[in-house]
């Protein structure tokens, strides 16, 4: 028996998305699930480097970011702004999506992932750098009545309050700035538990198509699928 709905999902963001394929392997997360939950099509518009700012500059041509908002219908569009963000222009561009995907009979969610560590850039310090880019987005939707995905609180609840630096890093790809397979999964499981309502717990953990096969151990998935479900309403306190 299939699934009798699909939620239609557009992701916007960065290399935080399409290092190890965000969007992909959410998807295969929801063909995995029960066939009362539902399944989930994707679209994306990920560039390296971008800030919502670049995004929002790129104008509204097909295969832009605000083109393919108004262009289809979604359910969700995910907006993801880039790890050294400044509160002001983090907040304009955050306001104008938001009022574009309203328009467009769509709900925004804010995507707050974890930070790069001090090895990618030595101005970025484990937990602080982590709190600031999740508080600035966890202030700004209580504020604007937006959903927040705050991954980098979901990484943290993960770690435990005194991780070693060698379980931080598990968490990363090896140039220590980008999500690895781990970290990746945990935003997987934490913007399915928020896009859902539904908890991922004994979903997928192989993904065979991602980056020539990851494979997520069964202790690990399980720890990283329960902190997201606890975790889904940690940006949403209040709106």
């Amino acid at each position: 028996m299939e699934s009798n709905f699909a939620m239609k999902i557009l992701f916007i963001g960065n290399s935080q998305m399409y290092s190890y394929d965000l969007p992909q392997m959410i998807k295969v997360l929801s063909e995995s699930a029960p066939v009362d939950y539902p399944r989930m099509e994707i679209g994306r518009v990920t560039v390296g480097g971008a800030t919502l700012k670049s995004h929002w500059d790129a104008g509204e041509g097909p295969g832009s970011p605000r083109g393919l908002i108004a262009g289809e219908r979604w359910d969700y569009v995910v907006i993801q702004e880039i790890y050294n963000a400044t509160q002001p222009d983090f907040e304009i561009y955050a306001s104008r999506f938001d009022a574009a995907i309203r328009k467009a009979g769509a709900q925004t969610i804010l995507f707050a992932t974890a930070n790069v560590t001090r090895h990618y850039n030595a101005s970025f310090r484990y937990p602080d750098s982590f709190q600031s880019l999740n508080d600035m987005q966890i202030a700004f939707g209580k504020k604007a009545h937006i959903r927040v995905a705050a991954a980098g609180y979901a990484w943290m609840k993960y770690l435990g309050p005194n991780p070693s630096e060698e379980q931080i890093l598990d968490l990363y790809d090896a140039d220590k700035g980008h999500p690895g397979p781990k970290g990746t999964y945990l935003y997987a499981c934490l913007l399915y538990a928020v896009m859902t309502g539904k908890n991922p717990v004994g979903l997928a953990r192989e993904f065979k198509e991602i980056q020539g096969g990851i494979v997520i151990g069964q202790e690990e998935a399980k720890k990283m699928q329960t902190v997201a479900w606890e975790m889904r309403v940690q940006g949403n306190k209040g709106t």
